[in-house]
């Protein structure tokens, strides 16, 4: 594929003002508290580390707060915070400064395959468009680091970079278990080219022996966790691997990757235009675009494999995502006509706008839409109201928010609440709180049946939090 259309300056500029308008959009998260996940497991663990100094070997810390998992990320996002201060602004703008890369680093590694701005700035529009890129984009979490690992790794791959190859396939091993996918991937890889000759044999042992010293080095971490604790892996980890809902679990995470937030017209639209310049204007995919489709493709498959047979988040599978939306452009970036190219960004922005503002006004609460920001600040609002009336009995609180009002590091306090209870059946409870993304049977129960009064409800949009308090006669 040849450059056809503007000066490079052009798309460059291009991609300058779609990143402010992404600062620009994600400048509210910045400044609330942490969601979900990050509430519960990764900050406290985080600000921790930082406190006690950071560290990458296992039992740094309390196995139970990193879960076993390996620690390069909470070695730099705890590094981060101790240098710059503990603020919510200062925290969330690491994990933003790696959603930046990720998009600069989608832009330059899909030009240097396709030799394309275009195709270039259109592989990072799909990035930026994306609900759970934004969502993701300024959590503490570590599924946008393991996304950015993953396309380097490919970069190096095919540009035959074996130092840097290695250095970034290590990397991502101390990061999270998943990127293990990387080395069968590469080596499947690696097969593919040895049986299509275009790559020697004594190359592949090469490569082979490299994947195997980079999983060594990775492991590294659990064997020194296992003399350090005595297990490889966290044993309730351990226990959550099931084979019995491994189709099921992989049915869903095909739908996750390539129907939900609208991903299936992605899709449909790069196969129609792929159809087009090959059968209409007799233009195909230049070799190492092709070669690149093919690893995503075989590395996504066994990513979603894994992902399928272990325990399961909708969050998890993101580290596949970039390398299917470059996939995707080098699809949409094989027809070259001017018209086209403005037809097509114009489109999809409009296709993500329309995306976004549904992942904001959805009802249905996790930590991959929009609509985050909203049930924070109801929260926020919520536990002001409690700060400023604190009840004076015991208090129900879903698992969540109970780790919101007891627990500092979520953000939402400076010291804990006290009389809590984790549960609704708990019979010396009188208030309960009410939540959406935490819905309660027994709660919903004794609502229905009158068995409570509302006290007080704070809305946010659609987010809403309630406290009730039991009626005694």
């Amino acid at each position: 594929m040849v450059e056809k259309t503007l000066n490079p300056k052009i798309y460059h500029a291009l991609l300058g003002v779609l990143i402010a308008a992404f600062v620009l959009l994600k400048l509210e998260a910045l400044t609330l508290p942490f969601f979900w996940d990050e509430a519960w497991v990764y900050l406290p663990a985080i600000r921790t580390m930082a406190e006690q100094g950071p560290s990458i070997m296992p039992g740094s810390i309390d196995a139970d707060l990193y879960t076993g998992h390996p620690l390069l990320f909470y070695f730099m996002a705890s590094t981060w915070i101790k240098i710059w201060g503990y603020s919510l602004p200062i925290a969330h703008s690491f994990p933003l400064l790696i959603s930046i890369g990720l998009i600069v680093s989608v832009y330059v590694i899909t030009y240097h395959f396709a030799k394309s701005y275009f195709t270039a700035l259109i592989a990072a529009v799909l990035v930026i468009i994306q609900p759970i890129f934004l969502a993701q984009s300024s959590y503490l979490l570590i599924e946008v680091w393991l996304g950015l690992l993953f396309v380097w790794a490919f970069y190096f791959y095919f540009t035959r970079s074996w130092l840097p190859f290695c250095v970034v396939i290590v990397l991502a091993l101390w990061s999270k278990e998943s990127a293990f996918t990387l080395v069968p991937a590469f080596g499947l890889l690696a097969l593919y080219e040895l049986a299509t000759k275009q790559l020697p044999a004594k190359k592949f042992a090469q490569i082979a022996l490299m994947l195997v010293g980079c999983f060594t080095l990775g492991f590294s971490f659990f064997i020194i966790q296992k003399f350090k604790l005595g297990w490889l892996f966290f044993p309730r980890h351990a226990n959550w691997i099931n084979l019995d809902e491994a189709w099921y679990k992989f049915k869903g995470t095909l739908l996750t990757l390539f129907v939900s937030q609208g991903r299936t017209y992605f899709y449909a639209a790069a196969l129609i235009v792929l159809a087009i310049a090959q059968f209409v204007f007799k233009v195909k995919l230049a070799k190492q675009p092709y070669n690149f489709m093919v690893a995503a493709v075989i590395f996504s498959f066994g990513f979603i494999t894994f992902a399928s047979i272990n325990f399961i988040s909708t969050r998890y599978l993101f580290g596949a995502l970039p390398l299917l939306l470059i996939s995707l452009a080098f699809c949409l970036g094989t027809l070259q006509q001017p018209r086209y190219q403005v037809c097509l960004f114009i489109g999809l922005m409009v296709l993500g706008a329309i995306n976004i503002d549904k992942s904001h006004k959805t009802t249905n609460w996790s930590d991959v839409d929009l609509n985050y920001t909203r049930m924070l600040k109801a929260q926020v609002h919520f536990i002001t109201y409690l700060k400023q009336e604190p009840p004076q009995a015991k208090v129900f609180a879903p698992f969540l928010m109970l780790t919101n009002l007891s627990n500092p590091y979520s953000g939402f306090i400076d010291k804990p609440f006290l009389n809590l209870s984790s549960s609704a059946q708990d019979s010396s409870v009188v208030y309960y709180i009410n939540i959406p993304n935490e819905p309660d049977a027994h709660l919903n129960q004794l609502i229905e049946t009158k068995q409570v009064v509302l006290v007080k409800r704070i809305e946010e949009r659609q987010a809403w939090v309630e406290l009730y308090k039991k009626i005694t006669y």
